[in-house]
């Protein structure tokens, strides 16, 4: 069993919610600022990277140091780095790309990142090679920059992580691919902004949150991006929209993916084996949902629902009371009808507005799960700073 430090991304706990939800409670090591180090066997990388919507690199663990006086530690840094160095590039050839990153330190200056790119520099240059890294200014290192420069595959990113008690050195071994989130979120070709769309990641937790399920539905699956990520996952798809304009997209989106993704799609599971349907979408009205729609009742739901027009502005206190109203009644209705159907577990996201630090959310949510039969398990967050529009994404049982 090795550890393996998981870089959260901007939501630290809803990043956090999931990985736990993936990889198990049992085999968290320790959570930091900006990471959750877990106990694991083998991982397949990018296989793992590509399925956590929340996770922004996965670094392998190669040695563990007392946090001493500042000289003592960077000492013990860089003969780490060197026979780590060492060991990756003896025998090797070309120009090596490589990069410094430090993550959980509430002070980034507590690590002196300039001596360590200029150690590993020379020990590069003692076995032969040339090298340059990554890193802007002698600072932290962007994911991105890592990802674009193609550190990962040509050379290496050596991470110093502050843990409770220790500093964990290691190497990232896989980074998210913007390259392909890009893709899926702006090329397809059923989009529509007016409407509001779930990014792709987002899709990926909420998934995730659910736990293990071979069949997901989504009751207002608009573009579909629900039902797509959940198709490059290996998921058994259904959705259903009020829309049929929406539904047409999602048809489009789905048929798409399985075009222009067709390598990625897990082998065996039922999005790839040309013999099965690899989605079913049909239109419905999600508050009147019969059996006759979902004759076997999925093994969850996965949807982000109606969060209300789209919003340039925060709403005035009327316009908030009359919105929050018209989404209690949708969310009562339709949850209702969904729970006469089926025990699956729920995520969900309603609608909540910001303004600065200010967040207002839809009043007695938990009374109207309640009066449709479920309990919320947990409830997150998830705001992007340049939109009114936050999301609370609730866990449903």
């Amino acid at each position: 069993m090795n550890l393996f430090a998981f870089e959260l991304g901007r939501q630290k706990d809803l990043c956090f919610a999931e990985l736990v939800a993936v990889l198990g409670e049992k085999s968290l090591f320790e959570r930091n600022l900006d990471t959750a180090i877990f106990r694991l066997d083998k991982v397949i990388p990018q296989e793992l990277q590509d399925r956590l919507g929340g996770t922004i690199k996965i670094v392998e663990i190669f040695d563990e140091i007392d946090s001493g006086d500042k000289k003592q530690l960077h000492n013990d840094i860089e003969k780490s780095f060197t026979r780590c160095i060492k060991d990756e590039f003896t025998g090797s050839s070309g120009k090596i790309p490589f990069s410094v990153s430090t993550l959980s330190f509430y002070n980034q200056r507590d690590i002196d990142i300039k001596r360590l790119l200029t150690s590993s520099k020379k020990t590069l240059k003692s076995l032969g090679l040339n090298s340059r890294f990554v890193n802007k200014n002698f600072r932290n290192t962007k994911p991105s920059t890592i990802y674009k420069a193609k550190v990962v595959q040509k050379g290496i990113d050596l991470n110093v992580i502050k843990g409770e008690k220790k500093i964990f050195l290691g190497k990232t071994i896989a980074v998210q691919d913007i390259d392909s989130y890009t893709k899926r979120d702006f090329d397809k070709p059923g989009r529509d902004a007016k409407v509001g769309m779930l990014p792709p990641k987002l899709a990926q937790i909420m998934i995730n949150l659910a736990g293990p399920a071979k069949t997901i539905y989504d009751p207002f699956c608009g573009t579909g991006t629900v039902l797509t990520e959940g198709m490059l996952m290996g998921k058994n798809v259904i959705g259903s929209d009020i829309d049929e304009r929406m539904v047409e997209y999602s048809r489009k989106n789905c048929d798409w993916l399985t075009k222009e993704f067709a390598a990625k799609l897990p082998r065996g599971s039922a999005a790839s084996r040309s013999a099965a349907p690899l989605h079913k979408i049909f239109k419905a009205d999600a508050r009147f949902l019969t059996k006759k729609d979902l004759p076997s009742p999925p093994d969850a739901v996965i949807t982000e629902g109606y969060l209300g027009k789209p919003l340039t502005k925060f709403p005035s206190p009327e316009e908030a009371e009359k919105i929050f109203r018209e989404l209690a009644n949708l969310h009562v209705n339709w949850l209702t009808a969904m729970r006469k159907l089926s025990d699956s577990p729920i995520v969900m996201c309603t609608a909540a507005f910001k303004h600065d630090q200010k967040i207002v959310h839809l009043p007695r949510f938990e009374e109207i799960a309640k009066t449709a039969g479920y309990k919320i398990i947990k409830t997150f967050t998830y705001a992007r700073p340049d939109h009114v529009v936050a999301r609370d994404i609730h866990i449903l049982k």
